[in-house]
């Protein structure tokens, strides 16, 4: 698995490294036209202090393994923020995050909180996005999850390729600019994992959009803006998103979205009562998508 780990990380430099100028660095710009984007290799190595060479080995993807100390200067010389440092740490094999747990394992007790968070959605979800646990609030936010096959129940892949997620954003891009930082960041903590494969490759194959955002190499975990959400059940939300990790299993994550504004949290109570009195379809209770063990 360090053969994976060491590609990543190359392509992962090599990406950040794009993305900027020598002005952006202090460098000066060596006049005429560049025939490389970004900065050159010989360029981060000088500000990290490496070797040229070794720079270079490293964005290849050869087992060098890199020590904590020079990636912090390659961090710093790429002027990366801490998502993205924690991203390249965790890529430079400096967590042993190699023997992955099961996410699967939802307990009563979280189920339970799920549910008395109505009329607020709130949704269990894996590293891959996929919705381990829910409430009722969640499922009909924009349509009805359980109407979907259960293939493609996977909040990632939903917001690049299904109609409804699509048009159930607003800024549509703009969220799935967001979704993809995070699912990069989730990678890095479990690069070598072989639960990523098969939903990268699905994603590359249908969605243009999912692997020009995912090639940018972007890594954030704390969205920091309210998203749009259009619902087919009660209209327009206006939400903050609020995650929380699972002491049970930390690689599980608890998402609540919260009203911005008095109209969404009306709308919210108006969806939660419908719920109740079956005016949409389905049981009001949180749904299980794997028993629990």
């Amino acid at each position: 698995m360090a053969d994976v780990r060491s590609r990543e990380l190359g392509a992962y430099l090599r990406a950040r490294r794009d993305r900027l100028s020598p002005a952006d660095v202090g460098l000066p710009g060596g006049g005429g036209r560049r025939r490389v984007k970004g900065l050159r290799r010989e360029e981060v190595a000088v500000l990290a202090n490496v070797g040229s060479t070794w720079y270079t080995w490293l964005e290849q993807g050869r087992d060098v393994q890199p020590s904590v100390e020079v990636l912090a200067a390659i961090a710093d010389a790429l002027r990366l923020s801490n998502d993205e440092r924690r991203h390249l740490f965790l890529l430079g094999g400096h967590r042993d995050v190699d023997e992955p747990t099961s996410c699967e394992r939802i307990s009563g007790a979280v189920r339970a909180l799920l549910d008395s968070l109505s009329p607020h959605p709130a949704v269990v979800m894996n590293p891959w996005f996929e919705p381990l646990a829910y409430n009722a609030s969640f499922r009909f936010m924009i349509d009805d999850l359980e109407a979907l096959p259960e293939a493609d129940r996977n909040c990632a892949y939903l917001h690049f390729t299904h109609p409804d997620w699509i048009a159930g954003h607003s800024d549509h891009e703009q969220e799935c600019a967001a979704v993809v930082a995070k699912l990069r960041a989730y990678y890095g903590e479990t690069v070598t994992d072989p639960g990523w494969e098969p939903l990268l490759s699905r994603l590359r194959a249908e969605s243009p959009l999912f692997v020009r955002l995912w090639d940018q190499a972007d890594v954030s975990t704390h969205p920091r803006r309210v998203k749009r959400i259009r619902s087919l059940h009660v209209g327009n939300l206006s939400v903050r998103t609020l995650t929380m990790l699972l002491q049970e299993n930390p690689r599980n994550r608890v998402v609540v979205y919260q009203p911005e504004d008095r109209t969404t949290q009306e709308r919210l109570e108006e969806l939660a009562a419908r719920i109740a009195r079956g005016a949409v379809d389905g049981p009001a209770t949180v749904r299980r998508l794997r028993p629990a063990t």
